[in-house]
């Protein structure tokens, strides 16, 4: 009875983190991938976003303390980029991005703001929803609170 539970355990541990692995979009089901820079040229015809790098390390921040960090993406496709919204995964991160249609071949950013509350781990997301073919992109927030 105890290695069956150990067992049980042990695959529903396996299955939690597969399943937060493999995040979806709920309006198309489809796997919602984390920034990355593509080394393959897109061939595409509509517009598409590509960032220098999916995350943000803020390092080492004390409490009360404001970190702003711009994050830069360009518009490697065919058509202008259009971000809709960026939402940040919690009230300590602000966010403001480029509101203009960010034509093909230029560069667009994204300032975010984080206020260090508590101490600990910072963790964070922003979500980049646009009218690219990846229409939907997580950046990570990271670092430390002392």
């Amino acid at each position: 009875m105890k290695k069956i539970l150990i067992l049980g355990i042990i695959i529903g541990l396996f299955l939690g983190v597969q399943a937060q692995s493999k995040t979806t979009s709920k309006s198309t089901g489809k796997a919602v991938p984390t920034a990355t820079k593509s080394t393959a040229k897109y061939t595409g015809t509509g517009p598409e976003i590509e960032f220098e790098k999916s995350y943000v390390d803020f390092g080492i921040v004390k409490v009360g303390e404001v970190k702003v960090v711009t994050v830069t993406f360009k518009n490697i496709g065919k058509k202008p980029l259009i971000l809709d919204e960026v939402i940040s995964s919690c009230d300590c991160t602000t966010v403001q991005w480029s509101k203009e249609p960010i034509m093909p071949g230029q560069k667009g950013t994204i300032k975010a703001r984080y206020e260090a509350e508590n101490v600990g781990l910072i963790s964070k997301r922003l979500t980049v929803l646009s009218n690219a073919n990846t229409d939907r992109v997580i950046l990570q927030l990271k670092g430390e609170v002392k």
